[in-house]
């Protein structure tokens, strides 16, 4: 499980979702919502689950801790701090609202190698992953001079603390496809994300 006892599952569902047109977290996902579906897919293999958003009214009725951005129009740093500070566990697996296919054996893979830093990152042909990440109560601080310069690009902490890159080589171990990295941020990332599910439910694979 890596340092401590626990993992927080934190989603960050703050975005304007402008390339969408609206807002993701509620997109269709088979008989529920995208983000009810983001939640049962973490519920197994966190300790608590947390939802960041610029406004809670919308997200009450989630089986989660919803919180309210702490650091307004601080973009998905901002959502990354009031997460990870709400968090009961020094751990916290940190993930997008727009993620369908994330992947429990490799969330648990990256949550394993934890001890000993600050942060633990995938990287791929596409550079750092950020929003699939597992991060320590013990990057707070460096988040915090981050916000306080307004440099609000997650993946520059990377130098900044204690961080292990997990290579493609590793995440292919668990997910030759990179599935759990892909993101839905158009309508044609959606009709592709539905085709993906379907080939998966014809393979009988969990993706519902």
């Amino acid at each position: 499980m890596g340092r401590g006892e626990g993992v927080s599952g934190i989603i960050l569902a703050g975005g304007d979702s402008r390339r969408m047109g609206r807002d993701k977290a509620f997109l269709p996902w088979g008989d529920t919502t995208l983000i009810e579906h983001l939640l049962e897919r973490l519920r197994p293999v966190t300790d608590e689950l947390i939802v960041a958003v610029k406004d809670a009214r919308a997200f009450r009725h989630l089986r989660a801790t919803v919180v309210e951005d702490c650091v307004p129009d601080a973009h998905a740093l901002g959502g990354l701090y009031t997460g990870l500070r709400a968090a009961s566990h020094e751990l916290g697996f940190v993930c997008g609202c727009d993620a369908p296919f994330l992947n429990p054996q490799l969330i648990r893979f990256l949550v394993g190698q934890a001890d000993g830093y600050d942060l633990v990152i995938p990287k791929t042909a596409r550079g750092l992953e950020a929003l699939h990440a597992v991060y320590a109560k013990t990057a707070l601080g460096a988040i915090e001079r981050q916000l306080s310069h307004r440099q609000w690009d997650v993946k520059a902490l990377v130098p900044k603390v204690r961080a292990l890159v997990v290579e493609a080589d590793d995440i292919h171990d668990f997910d030759p496809e990179e599935l759990s990295l892909f993101n839905v941020n158009t309508r044609e990332d959606v009709a592709k994300a539905l085709l993906i599910k379907q080939d998966k439910q014809m393979r009988k694979e969990d993706f519902r």
